[in-house]
């Protein structure tokens, strides 16, 4: 089984017999209490390493959960962190003899060098173990953290070259429907324009036509009222003769008749 702070606190050496050499029982107690804080701190340190690498693997796991539309890109399985090889157990410590007045200084101070060799030998092989799986779960994490990176910025680079690509046919789309729409509104206007021409040609041609029509008609209407003139004060010269032949055939003393159609006449000639 693996050594422990208890194993080092709890440790008995028996005394060396009297008049042979032995360590200082205070100085031992002293360096197995330095060895106790020191594996303690070791071990305090191991579990706050193996802490760390687990928040790691969970904020790993969250920038998997929480990358979106990177999530859709396949990825190679992270490799598994190494696991820490599982110490070796250390060497049965013999179980202190008890005190015996035969029993030699050299058995104990054997024991004590041999514990303190033991724990030193544990001491570096945990930092070491707990050093290189850290750095190993470090350089994982750093080599997936970077690769999800790559991968996110690869696939933010595809989705903003899609939707570049995606704006430019849009535009080039709605460019071709403006041009469209506006040759046919223009064809529309000059068909429009074209015909108010033509009906505005031919209602000038038909004014004009009628026009001539009412310049005819007057003209002739004028030479109709020449002539009716014409004819009219023929007529009336002609009644005005008419009357004064007649008047001329009456007698003079004649009565009130011939006066009266004498007086006619003259008037009739004042009026001409």
């Amino acid at each position: 089984m693996p050594l422990t702070p208890a194993d080092v606190h709890n440790v008995a050496f028996s005394k060396p017999p009297i008049g042979k050499r032995g360590y200082n029982e205070d100085e031992v107690d002293a360096f197995l209490d330095l060895v106790e804080q020191e594996l303690s701190r070791l071990i305090e340190e191991n579990a706050d390493l193996r802490q760390r690498v687990a928040e790691l693997d969970a904020e790993l796991a969250d920038a998997k959960k929480n990358r979106g539309p990177v999530a859709a890109v396949k990825q190679a399985p992270a490799p598994e962190p190494p696991k820490p090889a599982p110490a070796p157990a250390p060497a049965p410590m013999p179980a202190p003899a008890p005190a015996a007045k035969d029993a030699p200084s050299a058995d104990a101070n054997l024991q004590a060098a041999k514990v303190l060799s033991l724990a030193q030998e544990m001491a570096d092989r945990l930092t070491s173990d707990a050093k290189t799986e850290a750095e190993q779960l470090l350089a994982n994490a750093r080599t997936n953290s970077e690769r999800l990176v790559s991968d996110a910025r690869t696939r933010s680079e595809s989705m903003i070259a899609d939707a570049r690509q995606k704006a430019e046919a849009m535009l080039s789309d709605a460019q071709t429907r403006s041009d469209n729409q506006l040759r046919q509104a223009k064809e529309k206007a000059d068909g429009l324009q074209a015909d108010a021409e033509r009906k505005h040609t031919e209602i000038m041609a038909t004014i004009t036509q009628q026009r001539s029509v009412l310049e005819s008609r007057i003209e002739q209407l004028k030479t109709f009222e020449r002539e009716y003139r014409v004819r009219l004060k023929s007529y009336l010269e002609s009644q005005l003769e008419e009357l004064e032949n007649r008047g001329s055939a009456v007698p003079v003393d004649g009565g009130e008749f011939g006066e009266g159609a004498s007086g006619n006449g003259a008037l009739l000639k004042g009026g001409k």
